[in-house]
């Protein structure tokens, strides 16, 4: 690895002589790489950045300021009344060197720069001051129309604080947050670098150097002040894609960690361990990855480095157990401690210490790298060598903790650090992996981040999440993990937020206490396993965590696309929008909406309670420009173009309001009952595309790597690209780019059209295939179609393909009186209906259950399983039943209605069963 870091720098210059001689050639590869040497060693960070910019990026303002041109919207500005200026990274930029055109001009005591965005203007030899620093637009069609120096910046959009320990909804504006402090640490806020007012700003004057090839601490920033001006507009995504490239780039987290997580804080032993585990793969709810709490270590102190031999007699057959199941593992630490006498590599540390340890501990430091990296390689890597992959830096001690100054150096971003690099500093390929707080700007760099305990579970913490977490990728910090755990006596909570976790960055099922305790004589304790639930609540709950798993393609796609452009996968609706008013809604309490993994989907989790009389959950959601399909439904919103769209709707508690682009493909991985566990690692050997209202034409593309070591970052990875078109009819291509053998040699195909007309022929690669309306498994050997009425979706399995070939799929449609616009809807209605009878039947008093009248809501929840069937037999009742939906719905809504005016000992059920009924939307 660290020979392709010094070539990608010494390779060009290679090129770049590629006329002279040989001799010359050797020669000049020498003097070259020494000049990169110099520049920028070999780091132990993700990528070999460069700190010192280009002399000819650089223009001086006379002696005591500078200013280093970045890209056409980001400039650095210092002021140094020493004259020395700060070229050693800092803990929030990196890189400064950067390919960029630009003219300057002095004139009169007037130094001028000018990109083809921006204007800055400085007066020579003034420090800097409103009257002396100035930066104006020359874009007439950017939204940043200028800045002074001073000028406050109102209209930022925000970034994010350390974590939620004991904190509500807080505000993430850092002025306003300034004196909060949890466990004796500040929040490290920071702003966002993209603002509604053009510019943001970027202040790192207080921050600290690092040693060449940011290695280590080295010294405060000797700059008196050390600004860099982002003018990017309303560019938002722009302006992130510099960021990243000035602080390095967001990791790609190994895959797995995209996956499903649990962990517990509870006194688990080898035993326990091996039942949570079979409740997840008997219950086929998927688990990817596995994490030991505090308890796993012997209980000395409150930290620890060793496993407790009352609990795990034979720790590395436990992990050995996990291993096999196709899991990995992680455990927690609390490192303020240090390392104790009764930790099994004390002797060892102390040794490398020179003998400097107490008898009792070696005292826990964040400034002594001989302490530090002995830590990690001789005190963890012990543990890692049984089976451990990553560490839960579970921090909690305060932010001057081993000897750091507190503010920018803290321990928090440090450790985090230290433990995101260890693979790269040891020299392997393994991609790192933490979970752990954020400590400041750069702390983007390591993946993934744990948002602390949960204060409370509230409704409004629920509601909190979503969109702290969004604002966060305001900052690059886009990967939060938090809590996912409700209270005993509201399940319907616990099932929202399993919901919302489904559509965030990481999901993890996690209780920091509550689940146990002395609670449990009282039966008043929280729910974190999602199976200890009724069935009303762990089948939604199932639900989520299946979909969460099939969704990784779009999830992982995502995870690139952060490391090549620094947008997160959960993206305030303002970065597609950001000139229009509503997208800038979302807050702490409403309007919990935000595009997942791309603008062809957003999500507004249900983060409110329902109504106690129809238990339907009131939702108020902007719809954006365009037209969007609603998964739930079926259902296609147009939104208006200048934004006035508003949606405001009833959701049932088996619902997610998840919106996609018409005419969008979402590529999704089948899970199969049975084979539920470490999924996530595994490459996908099943590949659904479902397109979501056949446009003229779509595509979608999923990445592939190994999923686990740094060989993305020199382009070893596949392609699958899926492309389509209609004209009447409806043809598809999919096939896989893969020159480094990533992907499998064989692989099972869907293609899945939602609100699609039945087909008079489907073909796959030439030939005619036939219709199998009993064909569930995404694994079918024989290639079939089926008709999913309950649905409204033509579901095509391709079987298994040849991945060096293409794979051709067409479809003719079935002559129709129906239009496939009509067809939206028809899930939701039958949905609701199977929803609305099943309360019914619970007292047995559904018309028509027992008499030979009624049975319109019978007939209607039983419409999706004939279409299926008409689908393939009969056209013409295919269509009569399409074309009577909206009546078939208006009688059986009256047909509840009448019940209404009957026994009312039976309103509980009727009145929920009426209003699915009237929420239904046709």
């Amino acid at each position: 690895l660290g020979v392709i870091r010094w070539l990608s720098f010494a390779v060009p210059c290679i090129f770049n002589m590629a006329a002279t001689r040989v001799i010359v050639v050797a020669v000049g590869f020498l003097l070259c790489s020494l000049v990169v040497a110099q520049d920028g060693p070999p780091s132990y960070e993700l990528l070999n950045y460069n700190p010192v910019a280009g002399s000819d990026q650089v223009v001086m303002g006379g002696s005591s300021a500078r200013f280093t041109v970045l890209t056409d919207n980001l400039i650095r500005m210092e002021y140094a009344s020493s004259g020395k200026f700060e070229d050693r990274p800092t803990l929030a930029v990196l890189n400064r060197k950067l390919d960029v055109k630009y003219t300057h001009d002095m004139k009169d005591g007037q130094l001028t720069i000018t990109t083809s965005s921006l204007s800055l203007s400085y007066t020579i030899g003034k420090p800097f001051a409103a009257n002396s620093l100035k930066v104006t637009s020359v874009d007439d069609k950017s939204a940043f129309k200028g800045w002074t120096y001073g000028q406050p910046n109102y209209g930022n959009l925000l970034g994010t604080i350390k974590s939620l320990d004991q904190l509500g909804p807080l505000t993430l504006n850092c002025t306003e947050n300034a004196n909060v402090t949890v466990h004796s640490e500040q929040l490290h806020c920071e702003f966002g670098v993209v603002s509604r007012d053009g510019w943001a700003l970027v202040n790192d004057t207080d921050n600290w150097g690092l040693t060449k090839g940011a290695e280590w601490w080295d010294s405060m920033n000797i700059d008196d002040e050390d600004l860099y001006l982002f003018t990017h507009g309303h560019d938002y995504k722009a302006a992130l894609k510099d960021f990243t490239q000035i602080s390095g780039k967001i990791a790609m987290a190994p895959r797995y960690a995209h996956g499903i997580w649990w962990t517990r804080w509870y006194d688990f032993n080898s035993v326990d361990v091996k039942d949570i585990v079979k409740e997840y793969e008997t219950r086929s709810i998927p688990l990817d990855v596995f994490i030991l709490d505090m308890d796993w270590h012997k209980k000395d102190n409150w930290g620890g480095y060793t496993f407790d031999e009352h609990l795990f007699v034979y720790p590395e057959v436990t992990l050995g157990y996990l291993k096999n199941k196709g899991l990995h593992i992680g455990a927690n630490l609390h490192d303020a401690n240090g390392v104790g006498n009764y930790d099994k590599q004390y002797n060892a540390m102390n040794a490398a210490l020179g003998g400097t340890c107490s008898p009792k501990a070696c005292e826990f430091s964040m400034v002594n790298k001989s302490y530090v990296y002995a830590l990690e390689d001789i005190v963890l890597h012990d543990v890692e060598k049984m089976g451990m992959d990553l560490w839960w830096i579970d921090w909690q001690q305060g932010g001057k903790m081993g000897g750091c100054a507190g503010g920018k150096q803290n321990p928090t971003i440090w450790t985090d650090k230290i433990r995101a690099t260890d693979h790269q500093r040891r020299g392997n390929d393994t991609r790192g992996l933490i979970l752990a707080r954020f400590g400041g700007l750069g702390s983007h760099r390591y993946q993934v981040g744990f948002s602390g305990d949960v204060s409370g579970l509230k409704w409004e913490n629920l509601a909190y999440q979503p969109y702290f977490t969004m604002t966060s990728s305001n900052v690059g910090y886009g990967h939060w993990s938090h809590d996912i755990e409700g209270p005993s006596e509201d399940l319907e909570m616990y099932t929202r937020w399993v919901q919302w976790a489904a559509y965030s960055p990481v999901f993890r099922s996690h209780d920091r206490g509550m689940s146990g305790g002395g609670c449990y004589l009282g039966g008043s304790c929280s729910i974190v396993k999602p199976w200890n639930v009724p069935l009303q609540f762990s089948d939604p709950i199932r639900e989520a965590m299946l979909g969460r798993a099939e969704m990784l393609p779009v999830i992982y796609n995502a995870a690139k696309e952060a490391y090549d452009t620094g947008v997160s996968l959960m993206r305030p609706m303002y970065y597609e929008f950001p000139e229009l008013d509503a997208a800038y809604l979302a807050n702490a309490t409403a309007f919990q909406q935000y595009f997942f993994g791309s603008a062809d989907m957003f999500v507004a989790p249900v983060v409110v309670q329902s109504n106690n009389m129809t238990n339907l959950s009131s939702v108020t959601i902007w719809i954006p420009p365009g037209n969007w399909i609603e998964k739930t439904s079926g259902v296609m919103h147009t939104g208006a173009a200048d934004g006035s769209t508003f949606l405001s709707k009833m959701y049932h508690l088996n619902e997610i309001p998840v919106f996609v682009k018409a005419g969008a493909v979402v590529p999704t991985r089948p899970i199969m009952p049975g084979n539920v566990l470490g999924r996530a690692h595994m490459s996908y050997d099943e590949l659904k595309f479902t397109v979501y209202g056949v446009n003229s034409s779509g595509m979608a593309q999923v990445y592939e790597d190994d999923g686990i070591t740094t060989g993305y970052l020199t382009g070893k990875s596949a392609s699958t690209m899926m492309t389509y078109s209609s004209n009447g009819g409806f043809s598809a291509s999919i096939q896989t780019t893969d020159s480094h053998s990533i992907a499998p040699t064989q692989r099972f195909y869907q293609v899945a059209l939602v609100n699609s007309l039945p087909p008079s022929s489907v073909t796959v690669n030439g030939k005619s295939v036939p219709m199998n309306m009993y064909s569930e498994k995404a694994q079918e050997n024989q290639p079939s179609w089926r008709y999913d009425g309950n649905e409204a979706t033509l579901v095509i399995h391709c079987g298994s393909q040849d991945l060096s070939k293409i794979t051709n799929v067409t479809v003719s449609f079935a002559s129709s009186t129906v239009s496939s616009s009509s067809l939206g809807g028809i899930k939701g209605a039958v949905s609701h209906a199977v929803l609305a009878k099943a309360l019914l039947d619970h007292a047995r008093i559904t018309p028509g259950a027992h008499t030979a009248t009624g049975g319109n809501l019978q007939l209607l929840s039983s419409v999706g399983d004939a279409l299926s069937v008409e689908a393939a037999r009969n056209m013409s009742a295919f269509d009569s039943r399409v074309h009577g939906m909206k009546m078939a719905v208006q009688d059986a809504m009256e047909e509840v209605q009448n019940m209404t005016k009957g026994d009312q000992k039976y309103m509980s059920l009727i009145q929920p069963a009426l209003a699915l009924l009237q929420s239904i939307d046709m």
